[in-house]
């Protein structure tokens, strides 16, 4: 179950940056580089915080 939900989660995330990147952003790749790092470092730090309670709380 813990592995599915990581997987939906980095789906979702993808598909999010892709959906910005190539519909809304277009040219301006300065700001597609910022919103692309944001849910990245977002992701990154759920995934650390998920991980940490799954271990820690069994």
């Amino acid at each position: 179950m813990f592995l599915i939900r990581l997987l939906i989660i980095a789906f979702v995330v993808g598909y999010c940056v892709w959906f910005i990147s190539n519909r809304v952003l277009g040219k301006n790749l300065k700001m597609a580089r910022v919103i692309a790092a944001t849910l990245i470092v977002t992701t990154a730090i759920y995934l650390i915080l998920g991980t940490m309670s799954y271990v820690l709380e069994g």
